[in-house]
């Protein structure tokens, strides 16, 4: 197991096969090379004569037939550490460039020392110094010997063991910090992979239960859901930041909560409940009894105040106690009328004047037990339904047209807004009409949500409702993108978009104004669609105000 522990042994980077190495090879030869060939190059511009000094001639040879070797080599063939033969090859080629002229040019110890004090163990570096101070000790020797010349020898090798000293400290301490953020790097993106695959196990197991989970911050951000809360509430997954397309409401074919009344709302600001009951319509027109329950979450810290709502669907549950309380009925029914017969009849002996005492007593308690058993009976005869789990009346009723489409455009009002749509709703009084409730208020719905959807930023949304002798019109304008002349015919057409719509990319099924059409039509009325490209499109629907 590892233990993140640096070894205090260092064997230094020597050059392998691979292509980082055969690089570093390649640099650190070019640049020497480029170095020496500047410097050649300079001193032939001021005195010529330089390039008939033998020693140097052979040096600058040996340097660029040094480059080219490196160049060529297949070094992944070779074992590691090949290379190093090349630094020492450049020290002996730096020694003859200072034979028999004036030009200084041990210097250029300085490339090969530096070479081998990064990139080579200390031994070799070690070794280096000492060719360097044979080379130097020859030279001195070769020419006249004298303290100044011996002291310039000792000078050399130790400013060149100082230098390489500090270079090869340096770069093991920088391999020593490489290693160690090499492991740490491993370890932390090792903790990041158990974190996401726990993340996506408990993501999994909550998308495995029946019961709708959702986390809301303080602010209005939805953090986190399962797959039983999105689909009862119709939240697209890629984007839940748009408003669900289900609509909650009081009961059964009741009124739909106004913003600030809804569970998400209430969430947000901190609400705390238990085991409420909220009518859910989704988008494919099914009713959902939901059993609501908030609790507050603790927030970690830097993380802002969030509330977890737990949303049950008990609709199978309602339908189920309907049929419970239905078969109670029946039964009790049925018991009542033999009952009823068993109690006259045993009534009517206890008249007779010929029974005595001992069937008489046993008589009492036959009617004693047939009136308990009559009255427990009535007692669930008599027991009221849940209004609001009565689905068989007829769900049109007088209803607020102006209160329907209020609610509609306040639920879009955060999406015109992340959209920097202007979304407006002409005032006026209110406006009474024989409708379905929840079919006006799906079909102002994806009015609003088509027009916000297809009108760019910067654009305009206009809605208005009015009265039109015995009609009533719900006029919904934008300035989108538009529709084509020839796409108009079938644009109420199931699962059919217009071309512009295609070329936008704005994702879209082509059923919302087919529904639209159906729900206007089951309320006996018209719909009617102007539009033009890039200028926008204006939607009328007429709907009579009384009942047809």
């Amino acid at each position: 197991m590892s233990t993140g522990v640096i070894p205090l042994i260092d064997r230094g980077s020597e050059v392998g096969g691979t292509d980082a190495d055969i690089r570093n090879v390649w640099m650190w030869q070019l640049l020497f090379a480029a170095v020496v060939a500047i410097i050649v190059a300079v001193g032939y511009v001021l005195d010529p004569a330089v390039l008939r000094i033998p020693p140097l001639v052979v040096g600058v040879g040996g340097v660029f037939a040094t480059t080219i070797a490196a160049l060529v080599v297949p070094w992944r063939r070779l074992p590691a550490g090949s290379a190093v033969w090349l630094p020492y090859l450049d020290i002996l080629w730096v020694g003859l460039l200072t034979f028999s002229t004036e030009l200084r040019l041990s210097h250029l110890w300085v490339f090969p020392v530096t070479w081998l004090a990064s990139q080579f163990p200390l031994s070799r570096l070690v070794a280096a110094l000492a060719v360097v101070a044979v080379i130097t000790l020859i030279e001195v020797l070769a020419n006249e010997p004298s303290p100044a010349s011996a002291l310039r020898v000792i000078i050399a090798v130790l400013a060149l063991a100082f230098v390489g000293i500090a270079i090869h400290a340096t770069a093991r301490q920088g391999r020593a910090f490489r290693t160690l953020l090499t492991r740490q790097s491993q370890r932390i993106r090792h903790s990041l992979d158990t974190v996401s695959t726990e993340r996506r196990r408990i993501s999994d197991m909550l998308d495995a239960i029946h019961i709708g989970l959702a986390r809301v911050s303080s602010s209005g951000e939805l953090l986190s859901t399962n797959a039983a809360y999105r689909s009862l509430y119709a939240i697209d997954e890629s984007d839940p930041t748009q408003p669900a397309h289900s609509v909650e409401y009081d009961g059964l074919r009741g009124n739909a909560l106004r913003a600030g009344e809804r569970t998400f709302d209430r969430a947000m600001r901190g609400e705390e409940f238990e085991d409420e009951r909220v009518w859910l319509y989704d988008s494919d027109g099914r009713w959902h009894a939901l059993s609501i329950t908030t609790r507050h979450q603790a927030p970690r810290p830097g993380e802002e105040d969030s509330t977890m709502i737990i949303a049950e669907d008990i609709t199978e549950l309602i339908a189920a106690d309907k049929r419970r309380q239905a078969l109670a009925a029946q039964v009790s029914h049925e018991l009542r009328n033999p009952l009823t017969a068993i109690l006259g009849h045993t009534d009517r002996l206890l008249e007779s004047d010929r029974i005595d005492d001992r069937e008489r007593k046993r008589l009492l308690v036959i009617e004693e037990s047939t009136e308990r058993m009559i009255q427990l009976v009535s007692t669930i005869l008599s027991a009221r339904p849940d209004a609001t789990t009565r689905a068989d009346r007829d769900p049109r009723a007088v209803t607020d047209l102006r209160a329907v489409v209020e609610a509609s455009v306040e639920s879009f009002a955060v999406t015109a807004n992340d959209h920097r749509v202007r979304l407006t709703l002409e005032p006026g009084e209110p406006l009474m009409i024989w409708g379905d409730a929840f079919r006006l208020r799906q079909l102002a719905d994806n009015l609003v949500g088509n027009a916000l959807k297809y009108t760019r930023p910067g654009g305009s949304v206009d809605v208005s409702v009015r009265r039109d002798g015995s009609m009533v019109e719900l006029i919904v304008a934008d300035t989108g993108i538009g529709i084509a002349e020839s796409d108009l015919p079938r644009i109420f057409e199931p699962y059919f978009r217009s071309e512009t719509a295609v070329e936008s990319g704005i994702p879209g099924t082509g059923l919302g104004l087919g529904i639209v059409r159906t729900i206007v039509d089951a309320h006996g009325g018209t719909i009617h669609i102007d539009s033009a490209l890039g200028v926008g499109t204006t939607v009328t629907t007429r709907i009579p105000a009384e009942a047809t």
